[in-house]
């Protein structure tokens, strides 16, 4: 499988996510000896086989202790859960990623820093194990091109210890900006703080189901029966069709010639999280011959927002422009080539099902220079030797 399809027309939650990708195929032992590695055991986790609306699929709860359920942790508390727990990196790295934005997304709502925030639900056991739950099964599933349908958010009011608040809940609003959503006729929250969170961080674009064929389909099960409406995610795995991709994107740029180096590099890191697939720096000679900087910014069109709000926020433009352009796209996929330093992932591009280049992934190759302590350089060179077919010799 290169690509999997959320179907979050009936909403998303963290346990739905992990039912449906432990339904499509990951080990449900793999996710369990994962969240064993946390630094905690007041609960259990159950999975089973049960049905909504007609629709059969799975379950996945975590009961736990009534005290634990209460307490509040702040971002330093939440990434001392996941870090060095013997947790593979990909995991980790996700995890913590996750617990960073809920942070900073409550720290906007209630006028806080981040690392000063105190969660209460995204912060009580169940929750912290959905995240982690859900880094786990997707790193089990692969790498891979995740896309998602609009999000049913649901209607009406749900409590919480303010009292009752609008669905969306604040949290789930503020992190579905720029993610295409809807409510539907049904009172409920049907898209929570940890489902739009897990959106966030694997969804690489929304829409239609992609042209994919089809090799599997998972179904995770809500917590809650409603009468003719199936409270159900699916998550279909299987194959992008072997085509030219065309799509559009947004181009959105600004100059500036009164920011530093240093916030200039920090900008793109923040840019990149933001859902930016690129971010370039031009030098300028701009008005009164003074030396600045062109920031060019292209991202999925639904992270408009997100991104504008990012360049206001991290540089000191005061306006940006923005052009939204088709673009064609190589076919896209990460295989694995065996080399004589071990297995290393690369990006394989194809056109018209002919492969026009095979790209070894950084990360791959700097885990590898890591634990042999070789140059990085040495690393790239052997995988590219082990990638490229030898050429054949002609007889003289």
């Amino acid at each position: 499988m290169n690509l999997l399809f959320l179907d979050c027309t009936a909403g998303i939650a963290g346990d739905m996510t992990i039912a449906a990708l432990i339904d499509l195929g990951v080990g449900e032992e793999r996710v369990r000896q994962a969240l064993e590695k946390l630094p905690f055991r007041e609960y259990e986790i159950a999975i089973w086989r049960d049905s909504r609306a007609g629709t059969s699929g799975l379950r996945f709860d975590v009961k736990m202790v009534p005290e634990e359920q209460r307490a509040h942790r702040k971002l330093s508390d939440l990434l001392g859960l996941v870090e060095n727990r013997g947790l593979p990196g990909e995991v980790e790295k996700h995890a913590a990623q996750m617990f960073s934005r809920i942070c900073e997304v409550e720290g906007r709502i209630h006028g806080q820093p981040a690392d000063q925030v105190h969660l209460h639900e995204v912060g009580a056991v169940d929750s912290i194990v959905d995240i982690v739950g859900c880094a786990v099964a997707f790193h089990e599933l692969g790498p891979m091109e995740v896309v998602a349908s609009p999000v049913h958010v649901g209607r009406g009011r749900v409590p919480s210890r303010h009292g009752l608040i609008p669905v969306p809940a604040p949290a789930t609003a503020e992190l579905l900006k720029g993610i295409p959503s809807f409510q539907g006729e049904i009172d409920g929250e049907f898209c929570t703080p940890t489902g739009a969170l897990i959106l966030t961080e694997y969804a690489s674009r929304f829409g239609p189901q992609p042209v994919m064929t089809v090799e599997r389909i998972g179904y995770g099960l809500g917590g809650r029966e409603h009468k003719g409406f199936p409270n159900v995610l699916r998550a279909f795995g299987g194959l992008a069709q072997e085509s030219i991709a065309t799509s559009q994107i947004l181009a959105i740029e600004c100059n500036v010639d009164d920011t530093t180096p240093e916030v200039l590099a920090y900008a793109m890191e923040r840019l990149t999280d933001a859902g930016a697939v690129d971010v370039a720096f031009q030098q300028l000679q701009m008005k009164k011959n003074r030396p600045g900087t062109l920031i060019r910014v292209l991202a999925p069109i639904q992270k408009k927002l997100a991104i504008v709000e990012t360049l206001f926020r991290e540089t000191t433009t005061i306006g940006v422009r923005f052009q939204e352009m088709d673009r064609i796209e190589l076919h896209r996929e990460i295989v694995e080539v065996a080399t004589e330093l071990g297995p290393i992932l690369f990006k394989r591009s194809s056109w018209n099902g002919q492969v026009m280049s095979m790209s070894p992934e950084y990360e791959s190759c700097r885990e590898i220079a890591l634990r042999l302590q070789l140059p990085l350089k040495e690393v790239l060179a052997i995988a590219q030797r082990a990638a490229s077919p030898p050429s054949s010799k002609r007889s003289s």
